[in-house]
């Protein structure tokens, strides 16, 4: 599954930059609700294992292009608190998660109860309108114009003109197989097309890295740690939620970089105050760890914000995909972390964590603040926004 996350990370990224945010998330919710229940009844191991492949893949689709869609809907601080209550759905799921895991015991029966909420998709794909900021960036200017008079009547006052021609050639386009293969391709290689891109790029995927493997092995290293599992997750979730609520404020009137680096040198610091504590002291252990979990959780909530502003709107989802296909491959990495040298000692993985949280916690203070800051919508206008540049780790 964490496999399929990092596969539709990539995938799905370019597809809403290509054919729209809500064509990616219609196809994502399409996969979605055939193969969650499918999982549940497939005989065949190698049929099970594409299922979880194919969960995985349309799980980043569906969260990438609605989070996309919320992000350049709102503005200000509507957009903090929309996205923020957005991604309060997974604490949320990982409480549950845990009392339904207690009480149903057969996986299958478990897989099929949890996969019953994933149909209420079908309200979403009936209802959720396209970007209007996605549709101007592709010149598709009159049916941008229609998405506003639909979300925003008594605001939006504009004469639509009869843009056809322009919409007609943007079609054409579409058609031709060679044209959307090297659109594809461009959309990744837009991340690296300048300078100042390339440096945001490679370090949003290091805070991609740095959260996913440090969110994961925490995640997995409750049997390290002596923890029952089914309070371990519990806990794991509840701490979550808190944390989310815990950023609202922060995002709001500290700033998006300063909470992003704070955070991520906090989390990395308990990870390895964990290295002192000794391993009979189990309860202590526990409290540190979820401590770390706090500040992991809540820096997973604001990169995801963060980075969505960093890019422009033709790469936007590209970029947030890229950094969620680097958090996968944190996720996949974590259980050998965890299991292989967490067997030989418990330390391991809490000092790798730590090691990379404080490394990037510096890389984060060269970009710049993205609060209060309108959102760019090609590439040209990003020459009218801050680059990343070392001066920027001295401006708070």
């Amino acid at each position: 599954m964490a496999v399929g996350k990092f596969v539709g990370g990539l995938l799905f990224g370019s597809i809403s930059d290509i054919y729209g945010r809500k064509f990616a998330f219609n196809l994502a919710a399409l996969i979605y609700m055939f193969t969650g229940p499918s999982a549940a009844l497939i005989d065949s191991y190698v049929l099970f294992l594409i299922a979880r492949f194919l969960i995985g893949v349309a799980g980043s689709g569906i969260y990438e292009s609605s989070y996309t869609i919320l992000t350049e809907l709102t503005s200000g601080k509507t957009r903090t608190l929309l996205c923020l209550l957005m991604n309060m759905s997974y604490p949320i799921g990982y409480v549950l998660l845990s009392i339904i895991a207690y009480y149903v015991r057969p996986w299958r029966m478990l897989l099929l109860i949890l996969s019953l909420p994933i149909f209420g998709l079908l309200i979403q794909c009936w209802f959720l309108p396209e970007s209007p900021k996605w549709l101007m960036s592709q010149g598709r200017k009159k049916q941008a114009l229609m998405a506003m008079v639909k979300l925003v009547p008594s605001v939006v006052h504009a004469d639509i003109d009869n843009d056809d021609d322009q919409d007609n050639v943007q079609i054409r386009k579409t058609k031709k197989c060679n044209a959307e293969c090297l659109k594809f391709l461009s959309a990744y290689t837009s991340l690296f097309s300048t300078l100042d891109l390339s440096a945001k790029t490679v370090i949003s995927l290091f805070c991609g890295l740095s959260c996913g493997l440090s969110y994961y092995v925490i995640a997995l290293n409750g049997d390290n740690i002596t923890a029952d599992r089914y309070v371990y997750v519990a806990l794991n979730g509840i701490v979550e939620g808190v944390s989310y609520v815990f950023t609202v404020p922060l995002l709001l009137y500290v700033g998006r970089k300063k909470a992003v680096s704070c955070f991520f040198f906090i989390s990395g610091i308990l990870q390895l105050i964990l290295l002192a504590i000794p391993q009979e002291k189990a309860d202590v252990l526990l409290c540190v760890t979820l401590i770390a979990k706090f500040f992991v959780s809540a820096l997973f909530s604001i990169i995801i914000l963060f980075v969505s502003e960093l890019y422009p709107t033709t790469i936007r989802n590209t970029g947030i995909g890229m950094l969620l296909t680097f958090s996968q491959i944190g996720s996949i990495i974590a259980p050998y972390i965890v299991e292989l040298l967490g067997a030989k000692a418990w330390y391991i993985p809490s000092t790798v964590c730590g090691t990379l949280g404080i490394f990037v916690s510096s890389l984060v203070l060269m970009l710049p603040e993205t609060n209060k800051t309108v959102l760019p919508n090609t590439l040209e206008d990003m020459k009218n926004t801050n680059s990343v540049k070392f001066s920027n780790c001295f401006k708070f």
